[in-house]
């Protein structure tokens, strides 16, 4: 029970059943500061601080606080203390992220001092940072004139620009950002939280200044605790170090909603593409809906985006698609502001088409709300949304994450924090409409009678890119014509003082007011998945027994030893295409109904493994993961038997679809995803494993797929004979190594009927196949219509003749945090750089929304150079161990350790190979991270790098490239 914390206000307690906790609302008396607190047992404590941030510009001065509070404050005067805490916590979560009306500041740790330690630093950033006394972290994580000589060009710098300019390079970006603008004109939701790149410069510092003044108080500010800790204790604490300091102050934040239109509105605007976008239109019909506030009605609505659009079964998915209308056809229903939208998307759409678009979505719809809802599609959906509100899978993060993001939906609006926090009743009025048509009068409320609505249309525009680029070289030009000889050179003084002050170290010992965690405070041994490996008949159960609330997650690894290289590109489509086909027994639509009736899900996936246990050995696998309520294993065993084994390829319109519909959706990934890219493109010619996965998913497929979408009337019959060629593998019981996640008295019951499916599948002898690998040369650079760059550089070290040590994962760190964090992102204004060295040998930096190209391949370069004489104090040791460690032992759920285990038991990496790797680890000294200097030096000679990104920066690189990919 609640009781009295002294100088706070209970206002509300009660028992939420469907997350186990006791919640508590509270207002701090003095300042009216909002407080939940969610108590229960659960050691992986969880803190938020969240403030109401609406901006009145698209500058971005939300965003670009959330990155400058974290940069130095009153108890923690570093330059960068959030970067300190990365260095040395034991963090589960340690983030900050700007909403288009809120910004948030949580953190999770499963260790109390340093949960302590963590919202200590977050509380002192967020109410008293440095940002009033350095006028260069607004420069520095903002934006800033750059000018070092009186006859170089004048240039924008700054992380946020960067940043900005990387979000809005792909069309999804720009729609869903316009679609806010376009539906809310005279709301804060017309502006541009995180900054639009054209309007990011236009921020003063004095503007910067008054809204962290205005917004970022305690009266304006929501805190959420989450997680086993002494409630009092924690309050007291926080009212004593940081409220208390505040008087109440009364706070214009109120989120303003915008008054329905009378008639629909249309907005249209441009993207960069490259040459071949000839069906590129970026088509989206989109309604506002409701209030955020009604948890039944946003419930109501996220099942209704799923009927419709979200499955292969879905009527308007497959109306759109049949039309010939798009490439993909998807929906989104955002609940993030406080007048939630309901989004149609048609992506590469013809422009012939785009009238088409909006006729069909009305006569769809229409015939929907006159005659019915499929109520098997309704049942499937709902209990889909079911599955996922009872498995609560939160991947390891600590649930009061989730649960703090969850309360803010309503909270942040004046509305009960628990809005969110429940769906049992909701979920109860939904099953019962399920016949009385209160879902086809959601239709004809919110979408068919809806005046509040918007068509957003993006046109694709070849060489956009550099026409932003160049409209900013000419406003640049113009104003340095326009400054004085005296002007230009106080700014190239200010460049000379901006550089020195990034340059000058924090001063000695400053570091030691981060609060640091003692090496007792680490656990020694490796952390290593629970399994047992069984075997039934000829097939091995890699099993888990954990606590899984009755759910069952069953994962067929199908080995792919043997098959020829050709066949892979098709193995790789078919992961797009299983389950989305007709089968023997079912169509598609009724095969996709049955699984949402029945089971949680099942997605596929290809890949390949590392072998421990050799220089290049890979594995390459399929694998088939699914997740059911233990009453309904045997339908989820047997259908992943059908459509494993029963798959038909040979209906050729609907392969057609599915190619176009995975070649969209790989278009997307690619736009925010360029790092991935650049860096396993890289590795691709460094290692089998890693060229297996460009050839199945990378861009290499990425083109063969976009080759036969193309070409399709000629290349049908051809395709449709290598899909079912490369299908006809999978379906081997001598192929296939079963992963079971599973309560323990469930298992035994189980294994048989998994293995009763298995027996089912034929048998065929598996040739061993010897692939060989040379490694290829390669100075490479990807073209993409983008105006950032992300620059990877690496090698692999076992080719010098070097052995994985577990000290690279501390080198690792060290590099990240503070070599590549400090020259890559702070100096040289990438949003970010990192490093990884693997136990294959594998080793790269790669940048993230990179403005440079040249500069920042030289700074790689100088990476030996810094080790040769690195020389951490024995406090900085540790606080990277500790870095180190946190980053290793990630929590696992049961869903994860079950993978994992499953992974570790094909990779042949055992739990002493761990802990080896550990005790290195805690051996490490300067000497070690030293001794890696010729391992990455030897690697970086061999000048192995590749660039994704703008052809404008491409072109005018000093980097010479062998290859230029237009991607």
């Amino acid at each position: 029970m609640a009781y009295p914390i002294k100088g706070y206000l209970l206002q509300q307690s009660e028992y939420i059943k469907e997350i186990d906790s006791e919640a508590d609302i509270y207002i701090h008396e003095a300042t009216k500061a909002k407080v939940l607190l969610i108590a229960n047992k659960d050691p992986h404590k969880s803190f938020c601080i969240g403030f109401r941030t609406p901006p009145k510009d698209s500058t971005g001065v939300p965003h670009i606080i959330e990155h400058s509070v974290l940069c130095g404050s009153r108890k923690y005067p570093l330059k960068d203390p959030f970067v300190e805490l990365a260095k040395g916590s034991l963090n589960t979560y340690l983030n900050a992220m700007t909403y288009p009306d809120k910004t948030l500041y949580p953190i999770s740790s499963q260790n109390d001092k340093d949960f302590q330690n963590l919202m200590d630093v977050y509380l002192d950033a967020v109410f008293f940072p440095n940002i009033y006394k350095q006028k260069e972290i607004l420069m520095q994580e903002g934006w800033r004139y750059h000018l070092e000589d009186a006859k170089a060009p004048i240039e924008y710098k700054g992380v946020v620009y960067n940043e900005m300019k990387g979000a809005f390079s792909s069309p999804e970006e720009i729609g869903f950002r316009l679609i806010k603008e376009t539906l809310f004109p005279h709301t804060t939701y017309a502006h541009e939280s995180g900054g639009a790149p054209a309007h990011i410069p236009d921020l003063s510092y004095e503007a910067f200044i008054d809204f962290h003044k205005s917004y970022y108080h305690p009266s304006n500010s929501y805190i959420c605790l989450y997680g086993d800790m002494d409630p009092e204790k924690t309050l007291e604490y926080i009212d004593k170090e940081y409220l208390s300091k505040f008087s109440y102050l009364e706070i214009d934040s109120h989120i303003a909603e915008e008054l329905a239109f009378k008639e629909v509105v249309t907005k249209t605007a441009y993207y960069s593409a490259t040459p071949d976008k000839d069906n590129g239109l970026f088509l989206s019909y989109n309604f506002v809906v409701g209030d955020v506030g009604n948890r039944q009605l946003m419930l109501a609505m996220s099942i209704l985006e799923y009927v419709l659009l979200d499955t292969p079964a879905s009527p308007l998915k497959k109306a759109l698609i049949a039309e010939g209308i798009g490439e993909d056809v998807y929906g989104a229903f955002q609940t993030h502001l406080k007048q939630p939208v309901f989004t149609i998307v048609g992506k590469n759409v013809a422009e012939d088409k785009k009238q088409r678009f909006y006729e069909v979505i009305h006569e769809v719809l229409e015939d929907l709300a006159k005659n019915g809802l499929p109520e098997h599609l309704l049942k499937g959906a709902l209990q889909v949304k079911e599955f996922e509100l009872r498995e609560g899978d939160s991947s390891g993060y600590s649930k009061g994450l989730f649960y703090s993001l969850a309360a803010m939906k309503s909270w942040i609006y004046d509305a009960s924090p628990f809005v969110y926090l429940k769906y049992e009743e909701e979920l109860s009025a939904l099953k019962t409409n399920l016949k009385n048509g209160y879902y086809e009068e959601l239709i004809k409320q919110h979408i068919l009678n809806n005046k509040h609505c918007a068509k957003v249309e993006l046109y694709p525009k070849v060489g956009l890119e550099k026409e932003i680029e160049d409209a900013v070289t000419e406003k640049l030009a113009a104003y340095k014509a326009s400054l004085s000889e005296k002007e230009l050179q106080a700014l190239i003084e200010a460049t000379k003082h901006f550089n020195a002050f990034q340059m000058t170290p924090d001063a000695e010992g400053a570091a030691e007011c981060i609060p640091l965690l003692q090496r007792e405070d680490l656990r020694r041994k490796a952390k290593y998945p629970k399994y047992v490996v069984r075997k039934e008949q000829e097939t091995d159960y890699v099993v888990t027994t954990v606590f899984t609330n009755k759910i069952a997650y069953v994962n067929w690894h199908i080995s792919l030893i043997g098959i020829e290289d050709k066949h892979m590109p098709y193995l790789g489509m078919i992961v797009g295409m299983l389950g989305k086909l007709d089968t023997k027994h079912y169509t598609y639509e009724a095969l996709s109904s049955h699984i949402d009736e029945h089971i949680g899900s099942m997605s596929y996936h290809i890949q390949a493994l590392n072998d421990a246990n050799q220089r290049d050995g890979y594995l390459p696998t399929f694998l088939i993961q699914s997740k059911a309520l233990i009453n309904e294993v045997s339908e989820q065993v047997r259908m992943m038997g059908e459509i494993l084994q029963n798959t038909l390829f040979d209906n050729a319109d609907r392969l057609l679809e599915i190619i176009r519909e995975m070649k969209a959706l790989m278009e997307s990934a690619i736009s925010s995803e360029g790092h991935r890219i650049a860096y396993s493109r890289l590795l691709a010619h460094l290692s089998s494993t890693e060229l297996f996965e460009e050839k199945t998913k990378g861009i290499t497929f990425y083109h063969f797929v976009c080759d036969i979408e193309k070409n399709w009337s000629s290349v049908k019959d051809q395709t449709i004979s290598a899909l079912k060629e490369a299908y006809g593998y999978l379906a081997n019981k001598k192929r296939i190594t079963v992963g079971l996640t599973v309560d323990e008295e469930e298992a035994s019951q189980i294994i048989p009927i998994i293995q009763n499916q298995i027996d089912d599948l034929p048998e065929a002898k598996i040739e061993p196949l010897v692939m060989k690998f040379d490694i290829t040369e390669e100075k490479e650079a990807m073209i993409y219509p983008s105006n950032v760059n992300y620059v990877a550089m690496g090698y692999n070290f076992k080719e010098q003749g070097y052995n994985y040590h577990g000290g690279m994962l501390m080198l690792k760190t060290v590099l990240s945090m503070d070599y590549l964090w400090s020259k890559v992102r702070v100096q040289n204004g990438a949003y970010g750089c990192f490093c990884d060295f693997r136990r294959s040998g594998n080793m790269f930096f790669v940048s993230y929304r990179d403005p440079n190209i040249d500069q920042t391949l030289e700074l790689y370069k100088e990476i030996p150079s810094y080790l040769e004489v690195l020389q951490l104090s024995d406090r900085e040791l540790l606080q990277y161990l500790i870095g180190t460690i946190s980053q290793m032992d990630f929590p696992f759920t049961p869903a994860t350790e079950g993978k994992t285990a499953q992974t570790y038991y094909l990779m042949g990496i055992k739990e002493h190979q761990l802990q080896q790797s550990r005790d290195e680890l805690f051996a490490t000294t300067n000497e070690t991270l030293k001794q890696f200097a010729p391992l990455v030096k030897e690697c970086l000679e061999k000048e192995y790098y590749c660039v994704f990104g703008n052809a404008q920066n491409v072109e005018n690189a000093q980097t010479e490239f062998k290859d230029q990919t237009i991607v």
